[in-house]
């Protein structure tokens, strides 16, 4: 693991860990994200194409892990949580925060959606599940899933 990431996962805050440990729920982080789309987004077509966007994004992601096959860090590293199974490059969560993130670039919201994704981003190394380059990665799916979706959106 690179010292980054090292660094990051050795620090030990408990209210970040109750948070970042919330947030590793798929089901909890899934709920938050649609939460947040549905409050700060009035517009019920715009809310499809984010939903979409987020989508696509996972699914590049998750595909993605299938492909590298990158071992997690907890493999080496102790982790806060328990090791998840699957692989760890590029992070998924990332990649959803980082997409919900560009689809409010230009709004008066976006700053608190950059500090949204990059928390998220930061919890996964927190955490020992990623390394820093994991949630980078996420960063590079994320605009291409929303080019993905915005050029299909405007076909129909």
């Amino acid at each position: 693991m690179d010292p980054i990431s090292v660094a990051i996962a050795s620090l030990n805050f408990p209210i970040v860990t109750d948070v970042s440990i919330l947030l590793d729920s798929t089901l909890f982080f899934g709920v938050c994200l649609l939460a947040l789309l549905a409050f700060f987004e009035p517009r019920n077509d715009k809310r499809l194409k984010v939903v979409r966007v987020m989508v696509l994004a996972f699914i590049l992601a998750i595909s993605l892990k299938e492909i590298m096959k990158v071992q997690r860090p907890c493999i080496e590293f102790p982790a806060k949580i328990p090791c998840p199974e699957d692989y760890s490059f590029p992070s998924s969560h990332a990649a959803v925060a980082f997409a919900l993130m560009i689809a409010f670039i230009n709004k008066p919201t976006y700053p608190f959606f950059i500090a949204f994704a990059i928390f998220i981003a930061f919890s996964r190394v927190y955490l020992g599940v990623h390394t820093v380059d994991d949630v980078l990665a996420g960063l590079v799916i994320a605009p291409i899933a929303y080019q993905l979706v915005d050029l299909l959106w405007k076909k129909k």
